[in-house]
Order: structure tokens, then sequence, then C-alpha cells
């Protein structure tokens, strides 16, 4: 029976990493240029991260000896792909620090996608493990950090903020394709996609709370969302199209975020539960009087961001503000 567990195999890949940071540290600089004082940057960086994740994730489930020793099998092959992958790129710094010369600007390419795999693959195994706890299908790991949020109570202003920047920390935007924008959670791999959404606005909204600014490229990940709301306890937020740029209702980012189920074998996109149906009670004759019973929705949840759209539009639009009070970004 194999030894291997999620925390020796992030120790094989510390040593990788470890490695090649010791060849960069200990070459003779006097020759060196932009390249490599970059690359030794990227894998401190790299280093930095991973050491954060190992200390961070454990807390959002059973905690360290749990996550260090869990051996689920599709974390034990994420990781281990991942520790044949560094064991090459440190080769590659071996090679270089045998032969000499200029470094290749390639490898920072690859360092930065080696971090945000090892990323991802932590944050993977945390989902996992805490899948595992739940007596019932439930939100992914990632979506469950924004929710948590959004049931704290603050004013609206602080929360919508701290929202915002929770989904930037358990997943990431980016253009999909030439006219949409998705949200990829780091968790579950889960894709939410707002069709035909421009996402570069830098505007305030006619509310008078300032919108949040970012950015959406095809080539480039934004570190923002793609939308705010202008009012507390709404779905709803203000977009433009791409193709002509008018107005369009949309799903307020981390609404959707935040309900998101761990996608299913073969899907990318993550289903969505309703946050309002989940808090409904129906009220039914009991012995003598009425009694709440709490509304039974489907647990598998919405297919994708329109669908969801469409159920709130029709079921909850009394959460919806007038679309003049929301603004995109």
């Amino acid at each position: 029976m194999s030894n291997e567990t999620v925390g020796s195999l992030l120790a094989v890949i510390a040593n990788s990493i470890n490695d090649a940071l010791r060849i960069m540290m200990f070459a003779d600089k006097r020759a060196w240029g932009p390249d490599e004082f970059e690359q030794l940057r990227l894998l401190e960086d790299l280093l930095d991260e991973a050491k954060r994740d190992f200390q961070e994730l454990p807390l959002l489930v059973k905690g360290q000896f749990y996550y260090e020793h869990n051996r689920k099998p599709e974390s034990l092959e994420d990781l281990r792909e991942l520790c044949s992958q560094f064991e090459l790129h440190t080769k590659s710094f071996k090679d270089w620090a045998k032969m000499g010369g200029p470094i290749n600007p390639v490898w920072a390419t690859e360092t930065i996608s080696l971090r945000r795999e090892l990323h991802r693959a932590q944050c993977r195994a945390a989902r996992r493990i805490f899948n595992s706890e739940q007596e019932t299908s439930t939100r992914c790991l990632g979506a469950f950090q924004v929710y948590r949020v959004q049931r704290t109570p603050e004013n609206a202003q602080q929360r919508q903020l701290e929202e915002l920047m929770t989904c930037n920390q358990v997943g990431k935007f980016e253009r999909y394709g030439d006219l949409d924008i998705a949200f990829i959670c780091d968790f579950c791999d889960g894709y939410l996609v707002w069709e035909d959404v421009r996402g570069d606005a830098d505007e305030e909204d006619h509310s008078g709370n300032a919108s949040v600014a970012g950015s959406v490229s095809a080539t480039e990940p934004t570190s923002s969302t793609a939308m705010a709301p202008g009012a507390q306890d709404s779905w709803h937020a203000q977009g433009f199209k791409r193709t002509d740029g008018e107005e369009k209702a949309v799903v307020f980012a981390p609404v959707a975020v935040a309900n998101h189920l761990p996608t299913e074998p073969g899907d990318f996109q993550a289903r969505i539960l309703c946050p309002y149906c989940e808090d409904y009670y129906e009220y039914e004759q009991g012995d003598g009087e009425m009694e709440a019973v709490k509304w039974n929705q489907d647990e598998k949840g919405f297919d994708d961001v329109q669908s969801f759209q469409e159920h709130l539009e029709w079921s909850h639009a009394d959460k919806a503000p007038n679309s003049s009070n929301c603004a995109l970004m």
C-alpha cells in the first residue's frame, strides 16, 4: 500500500522548488540581466504562495493534520503529476547551472503556470475534504467562502467590497471567447459564464455608491469582478452588451459565485443553487395552527448563469431594484 499523502507529495514539490531556488541564489550574478532576476523573483513568489496555501487551506476543513495526511485518490493523482512537472522544471535550472549562459525566458512562463496549477491542486484537495464532510449535495468550498461573507451582518457598501475581494481569492474572472465573461473556481474548476457582457466599464452607479473598477481582456485575467449591485440583498446588476453596448440585466457576480456547486463529472459549467429559495418557507396547516415548512428546492441547482437568472427574474423579481441603481464594475 502506498504511503503517499497530500503532505508527502507537497513536500516533494517543495524540495524541487527549493532546489531551483538554491541554484539561482548561489549562481554568479555578475552577468545577470532582467530575465535572471525576474526568474529568481518568480521562484520566491511560488514558494511563498505554496507555503501560505499549505498553512491556510487546512483551516477551511478539519485542520492541518487531516489535510496533510489525506489520501483521496484524486488529490494524490493531481499532486503526482505536479511532482513530475516540478522535477522537470528544476532539471532545467540544473542543466543551466552546468552549461552557463543566459537563462531561457520561457522558464518564467512555466514557473507562473506551475504556481497556478499548484495553488489549484491544493484548493481542490481541500474542497474534496470539505465535500466528504457534507451529508447532502452542497456548495463548493470556494462558493462557501463568499456565501459566509454574505451572511455576515455589515453595512451594504463594506460587505459588497468584501464579497468582491473574496471572489478574487477563490477564483479568477477572464474573457471567455469573444463576447462572454467567465469566473473559474480554483476549488472545483467550475465555470460560471455571463453571456455577451462587456467588462471594461469604469463608472459610478446612479445611487451614489462608488462602483468597483476593473477590466477583462481577451488575453489576461482580471483582478476584479465584472459587476456590482446598487442595493443590499439584491441579485441584480447592470451590465453592458459587448456586441452593441446596450444595457442588460445581469446576475451580480458574487451571488452566482457564492451559490455554485462542484462540477459534475464531464461538465465544465458549475450548477447554481438559489439562495432565496433556500431561505423560503411555506406555511401549512398543522395541529391547530399553521406551521412553517422549508421549501425543498432541487439540490442539483440550475444549469448555468442564464437559467439561474431566468429563475430569479420569474420567481424573485422583488429582490431586483430598478436597473438605474446598479452599475457594471
